[in-house]
């Protein structure tokens, strides 16, 4: 019941509440909203509603006074503080949710179903096996403050620790840990620089298991219009954050040659990109489709060189970042 409980109340908040209602990354057929209704409210994180409203300002107002759960105010309010902190919050930018049947319905009668599924059904469930008290507190009381907990890692540890791969201006990092935790959600750099991705995990081995779920209700088309950052864009995002790094290292010269090497690195990707940037509008256009087989297979072999280029011309960068770090001899980067 602990663990069972935890997967679908804890998907119900990650798939349903964040991925489907806060950020749209994909659409679904009514039935799947009033399922994961059904979910969310089981993690007793309050009303869809309330929910995202929080998270959308958290994304817009990130890291200032107006963000409900900012960790410049500390690891704790980020953590839990911002939860049980008396405040004025409003509702706000949230209009394309209250027309939602399934949400109406759960503004009305939130508390019922909330209380019933978090701590009424796993005493129903634990009183069939003799033991009430025990389904109360491992189904109930005990799974509810684990999913509470992991998902506020997503507010505290992971603007705490981890990587910033892909922009190093938020508090915002991946974290292999967290995503453990958190089905998913714990790559969090990625997150807020494509937060309309329905993926958090963008590598096939990265464990994202919301991500899993939602590409497999697409292959029976209960969820459809899911949403990707196109390649392109997560190439330049890297690309990007690499050369911000370097600038921002204390021992950086922009007067060394190796600066002009970085300045040449970074022209080269960026037309490569513009290049495939161009690719993805074009594929996008019914225009696309009417291309002779031997222009596709050209431009799909383009493609595919220009991205290793790219991701060639990253690690490059990479290296030169690690040596400026190590105020190693920079010569043989020429």
């Amino acid at each position: 019941m602990l663990f069972i409980g935890w997967f679908l109340a804890g998907t119900g908040i990650t798939v349903g509440y964040h991925r489907l209602f806060a950020h749209r990354t994909f659409k679904a057929y009514s039935f799947i909203e009033w399922i994961y209704m059904f979910l969310g409210s089981a993690a007793l994180q309050n009303t869809i509603v309330n929910w995202c409203s929080d998270h959308r300002k958290h994304h817009k107002k990130l890291d200032t006074e107006e963000d409900p759960y900012s960790i410049k105010k500390g690891f704790i309010h980020a953590h839990i503080g911002w939860v049980v902190k008396k405040s004025s919050r409003t509702i706000e930018n949230v209009s394309d949710l209250r027309q939602k049947s399934s949400i109406k319905f759960q503004e009305k009668f939130y508390w019922v179903i909330a209380l019933s599924l978090s701590f009424i059904l796993p005493t129903i469930i634990g009183f069939l096996y003799e033991r009430p008290i025990g389904g109360l507190i491992w189904g109930g009381i005990l799974r509810v403050t684990l999913v509470h907990h992991f998902t506020f890692f997503i507010n505290s540890f992971c603007h705490y620790i981890g990587q910033r791969n892909y922009d190093i201006s938020t508090s915002a990092r991946d974290s292999w840990i967290m995503a453990l935790l958190t089905f998913g959600e714990g790559y969090h750099n990625y997150h807020h620089k494509f937060q309309w991705d329905y993926r958090n995990g963008i590598k096939w081995y990265n464990f994202d298991p919301s991500k899993w779920i939602i590409k497999f209700m697409s292959i029976f088309s209960i969820a459809y219009e899911l949403r990707k950052a196109p390649n392109y864009k997560i190439m330049l995002a890297k690309i990007e954050t690499v050369d911000k790094r370097i600038k921002k290292l204390s021992n950086y010269n922009k007067d060394a040659p190796y600066a002009r090497k970085i300045k040449k690195i970074i022209n080269e990707s960026s037309e490569k990109l513009n290049f495939l940037k161009l690719m993805e509008f074009r594929r996008q256009k019914s225009s696309f489709k009417n291309i002779t087989k031997t222009q596709k297979i050209f431009f799909d072999k383009k493609k595919i060189q220009y991205e290793r280029e790219v991701e060639n011309s990253l690690s490059i960068l990479l290296d030169i970042l690690n040596r400026i770090k190590n105020k190693a001899n920079l010569r043989s980067v020429y």
